[in-house]
């Protein structure tokens, strides 16, 4: 009797023990499914917060535009190799054409082109026509008292090309001859301050567009053109065996995105975006595809 009540007893304690054994498993297998769901759940929510967090931000930049979703930018084309036409004769292209794009890009914005006149270019920005400038404004101390001016994203000097061999080496020498700029850039205030300050020149051509400056100077109407260097060496093209850069102003003058004075929040996000783009190498990229070599360097 008592070996078969110790038989008993020990059965049921084995299964006892059984039981308790299956369930602390089954218990550890339940806390690691719910531990799994958990942290996938958690995943989740961490992706559709930053999803949120994001598409918040680019509602935000996009209500900052004067057309929801939309960076309208004016630009004169006709600037080469900043902004011009293609082989096409309507295909945008140039150094200016694409900053524009990638801007709007990192913006999450559609970007739409307004071509515009240069002696018209600052009022169509006064009166909202589009949300910026990008063409080549070169940074002075007017504009940046009237408008708001990012920070240069390219380098640039004004400089003079004549002819090799013409004995020019300064806008002083330019004295009895003559000069072609492209009318209200800085070329040609800096051109009309020479000749306030006694400089004679035999004739002094203003043109609205720069390529009819060059036009004038490989036709032999013109002495010289002063202009911006990153369009000079544009223009001299395969004649530059017959013309150079005979001089270049002491003072650098590179160029920013102009924005409406007091646009302060689009300027901002403007500026994010070529600080993206100067990180990346895509402005060095652009640079280096239009002027052959990165004409952003030293301007960061």
């Amino acid at each position: 009797m008592k070996m078969k009540k110790l038989i008993t007893v020990t059965l049921i304690s084995a299964m006892v023990f059984a039981l308790g054994a299956c369930s602390s498993k089954e218990a550890d297998t339940t806390t690691q499914e719910d531990a799994a769901v958990t942290e996938q759940t958690t995943e989740a929510t961490t992706e559709e917060t930053t999803d949120q967090a994001t598409d918040a931000a680019t509602d935000e930049t996009a209500s900052l535009t004067l057309e929801d979703g939309v960076l309208q930018v004016g630009m004169e084309i006709g600037y080469p190799p900043m902004e011009y036409l293609a082989e096409d004769g309507t295909t945008q292209i140039g150094f200016d054409v694409e900053v524009a794009q990638a801007v709007a890009d990192e913006l999450g914005l559609e970007l739409k082109i307004i071509d515009t006149a240069w002696d018209g270019i600052f009022a169509s920005l006064d009166s909202d026509r589009y949300d910026c400038i990008i063409s080549a404004v070169s940074i002075t101390d007017d504009r940046k008292a009237a408008y708001n001016l990012t920070e240069a994203y390219v380098a640039n000097r004004i400089v003079l090309v004549t002819p090799i061999e013409a004995g020019i080496t300064s806008p002083e020498d330019l004295a009895g001859k003559s000069v072609a700029v492209q009318t209200e850039t800085t070329s040609d205030e800096y051109m009309k301050g020479l000749q306030e300050n006694g400089l004679e020149l035999s004739d002094y051509f203003v043109y609205d567009k720069v390529i009819q400056c060059f036009d004038d100077l490989k036709v032999g109407r013109v002495d010289s053109v002063m202009t911006d260097s990153v369009v000079a060496a544009y223009y001299m093209g395969t004649d530059a065996d017959k013309y150079e850069v005979s001089w270049e102003s002491p003072d650098a003058e590179p160029m920013a995105i102009c924005l409406k004075k007091g646009n302060d929040n689009l300027t901002q996000e403007i500026e994010t975006a070529i600080d993206t783009l100067y990180a990346n190498g895509k402005m060095t990229e652009i640079a280096t595809k239009y002027f052959g070599y990165d004409v952003t360097e030293g301007v960061r």
